[in-house]
């Protein structure tokens, strides 16, 4: 048997065993929210740290990368973390239910989400980026749309409940001049009516991100294009999905940021060096896509995109700034500031 298969076998073995494992189930938080706990047996390998406990509101935690790999390699466990992740936490509106209801400790979410949350008053610290946005704006080929400015007057569509898609791409239609509110024609649709309406003309642009928008890219590659999206420019580089902490929470477990977050960069770093068993590890749960299709998507992703401390705060504080392009925050609010509240300052 040659190597690679080796490796495919003892990946997918580990990814059934972690499987079996979720379904080991407790009721946690009180909340009538039922939690789950990913096990592992291996021995604690960094050693400095103390055993801790930690609740999360993952959004579609069963197909997420980086959580997928912090469990299978172990990384939560060599910081002596024990995280029970809530099941059935689908979108941004159960992650911050189960949050502000205190059904949780920590959170992940998009930083365009977190932000009006946190402009109007929620006790939360930013503690670690998860992963870039990986957002896609994608048109049809006979369209003769080439600029996002050729948009004006159109119609976009996006699933419903699509906050994050459509704030981050009206942040760039306003850079390129256009007013979002006034200028498109926003329509929401069920996800499975965003290709034929796209197709049919129904709709000029359809936006979104992956692996949803991969996996119509791919599909359907020979009719339609990507037009914009976060894998280039100023976006390449920033987080878009970050992990945020309860205050009280914090007060009273000063001592989990820092093992919380290297395990995170630790996972994200692992994965940027593996992208190919990544892959393998994800095919089970990625019922639209096949190993070979997602190894194409991380490629083509932005990878290892984990900050914290300055650098976190300071893509927060642009983020802020692109908020007031929007009108949605004073322009006298101080950015770096107001950043700088947000994130949790952490020594490593």
């Amino acid at each position: 048997m040659n190597i690679q298969n080796k490796s495919q076998k003892s990946l997918i073995t580990r990814r059934k065993t972690l499987l079996g494992l979720a379904g080991t189930f407790f009721l946690a938080g009180g909340g009538g929210y039922t939690s789950y706990h990913l096990i592992t047996h291996k021995k604690n390998l960094i050693g400095e740290y103390k055993p801790q406990s930690i609740r999360i509101a993952w959004p579609k935690s069963e197909i997420d990368s980086l959580l997928t790999i912090a469990h299978t390699e172990d990384f939560f466990q060599n910081y002596g973390l024990n995280v029970t992740i809530l099941p059935n936490i689908q979108n941004h509106l159960q992650a911050l239910d189960a949050f502000k209801n205190n059904m949780c400790d920590a959170t992940v979410l998009s930083v365009l989400d977190w932000l009006p949350n946190l402009l109007t008053g929620m006790q939360a610290r930013l503690l670690v980026g998860i992963s870039g946005g990986n957002f896609r704006l994608l048109v049809s080929k006979k369209s003769r749309i080439d600029r996002l400015v050729d948009l004006a007057d159109l119609k976009i569509a996006t699933r419903r409940h699509a906050e994050k898609e459509r704030l981050f791409f009206s942040i760039l239609l306003r850079r390129k001049g256009l007013n979002p509110e006034r200028n498109i024609k926003w329509v929401e649709m069920e996800k499975e009516e965003l290709l034929p309406a796209l197709l049919s003309n129904q709709v000029q642009a359809i936006i979104g991100y992956d692996p949803f928008m991969w996996e119509i890219l791919s599909n359907a590659n020979k009719q339609i294009f990507e037009l914009a999206g976060s894998q280039t420019g100023s976006w390449s580089s920033r987080a878009n999905r970050i992990l945020g902490i309860n205050n009280q929470f914090l007060k009273k477990n000063p001592d989990i940021a820092v093992p919380l977050a290297l395990s995170i960069r630790q996972s994200s770093k692992w994965q940027t060096q593996h992208l190919q068993e990544t892959s393998i590890l994800l095919a089970d749960e990625w019922k639209g896509m096949n190993s070979k299709q997602i190894l194409q998507m991380l490629k083509n992703e932005n990878q290892n995109i984990a900050p914290i401390n300055n650098q976190l705060w300071e893509q927060i504080a642009q983020y802020i700034d692109e908020f007031k392009l929007l009108g949605k925050v004073p322009n006298n609010l101080s950015s770096s500031r107001t950043a700088r509240q947000f994130c949790l300052p952490i020594k490593t």
